[in-house]
């Protein structure tokens, strides 16, 4: 059951989230329906690297303030704080389950790829962030290589969501993924 929230939740943000960004209220409509769906179908499966990543992204440094949110206030809004490192994580995960991370990019692009493809979740992911104005990578939130080490450490405390990744990352996997995503484009 998991597994058909999260493909509807993937097909829907791959095919609504660029014009919600817009302003289209249709697309809107959709993207709350993905968002629930999305909650059902990653909460009852789980989420990992990508999400562990997160907390440390979100909750060390309070520099970025996103133009979209009304105020002064900064902080890293979820959803910048999990995607940003996404591409690599699943180029680190993409061994493990290959035709997961195949049919996971199909969902998003609608498009047919070939069962090897490492990199087709990876980019599908990477252009939907740059075509909807996503920041392009931990250093866009304020991060750079000298954070890399209290990331890291800040990712390992994530014990809950590590354990569950396809493959286990190492610190030395985890700091790999921060590096990568430093600069995504």
């Amino acid at each position: 059951m998991a597994d058909l929230w999260s493909a509807q939740a993937l097909r829907y943000g791959g095919q609504f989230l660029r014009r919600a960004v817009q302003g289209d209220t249709e697309a809107r409509g959709f993207m709350m329906l993905s968002a629930t769906m999305a909650g059902v179908g990653f909460g009852s499966a789980g989420v990992h690297i990508p999400h562990a990543c997160a907390y440390p992204i979100a909750g060390l440094r309070h520099t970025y303030r996103d133009p979209g949110y009304p105020g002064e206030k900064r902080f890293v809004p979820h959803g910048f704080s999990v995607i940003v490192t996404s591409a690599a994580a699943f180029r680190f995960t993409f061994d493990a389950a290959p035709e997961r991370h195949v049919q996971a990019a199909s969902f998003l692009t609608g498009r047919t790829y070939a069962p090897d493809d490492r990199e087709a979740l990876p980019q599908a992911l990477l252009d939907l962030m740059r075509d909807v104005g996503a920041p392009s990578g931990v250093a866009a939130l304020g991060y750079g290589e000298a954070d890399i080490p209290a990331l890291t450490d800040g990712a390992l405390q994530q014990q809950r969501l590590l354990a569950v990744a396809p493959r286990s990352p190492s610190r030395e996997d985890l700091g790999r993924i921060f590096r990568e995503s430093l600069h995504n484009w």
